[in-house]
């Protein structure tokens, strides 16, 4: 499934929201409402094919003045919605700027 279809269906309101999304959203001070925009403006950085599900990245106004990365990881097994699954604010000591990209582990 590519990013367009996934945001055609989310612009018609064909989404669902888990429990685990809403639970990261209100530890970390984020909404639906963000979930929602990070997908429509974001882009794919990961695919989980035997899952049918992929993480998206995408920028998102937390709050005036403030412009923040959000992760959505979306599951698009049903033919009608897409289920936002898990979303967070990515960890910058795991994933690079912009976080596109996990960081390497290093070796010890």
């Amino acid at each position: 499934m590519n990013i367009e279809t996934f945001q055609k269906r989310i612009q018609a309101g064909n989404y669902l929201t888990r429990s685990h999304a809403i639970q990261h959203a209100l530890k970390e001070g984020f909404e639906r409402k963000h979930m929602v925009e990070a997908v429509l403006n974001g882009q794919i950085i990961e695919e989980y094919l035997d899952d049918q599900r992929m993480l998206i990245c995408g920028q998102i106004v937390l709050m005036e003045n403030l412009t923040i990365y959000l992760h959505v990881v979306c599951e698009y097994a049903d033919p009608v919605f897409v289920e936002f699954v898990t979303a967070y604010i990515p960890d910058e000591r795991q994933w690079e700027h912009p976080p596109y990209r996990r960081r390497r582990r290093k070796r010890k």
